[in-house]
């Protein structure tokens, strides 16, 4: 396991409590958007100067549920539950398991690291 693993490793199980609605567990806990922006910053703290290695298995299914788990809290509580929310929701659930099993992300969902250019790829 290398510091990227760690790293991953290190935020995956608290990344985990967000999206299984664990956390946070009391008001003095952060909650989810300043959770994300936390692992965001270290990672940019982490990575600079750094040459990286191609992601392995998993990773990205790591970064898709950040950013999804971002994007929900980011949308505007309307009362009803609008198809985007929804979508957001389903997707949620669905990479959930998935980042439980470290398991790949699947054809027709995407995420780059934090700074990655898809250019790159």
């Amino acid at each position: 396991m290398d510091d990227i693993d760690q790293f991953l490793q290190l935020h995956r199980a608290k990344l985990l409590t967000y999206l299984d609605g664990i956390a946070p567990k009391s008001p003095t806990d952060q909650g989810p958007l300043e959770y994300v922006e936390q692992v965001l910053d270290e990672w940019s703290r982490f990575s600079v100067g750094r040459e990286l290695r191609a992601p392995r298995r998993g990773e990205r299914t790591f970064w898709f549920a950040l950013y999804q788990l971002e994007e929900l809290v980011e949308y505007p509580v309307r009362g009803e539950l609008d198809p985007y929310e929804g979508l957001l929701l389903k997707n949620l659930a669905h990479v959930t398991e998935l980042l439980k099993g470290w398991r790949e992300l699947p054809g027709g969902f995407y995420a780059t690291r934090p700074g990655e250019d898809s250019d790159e790829l």
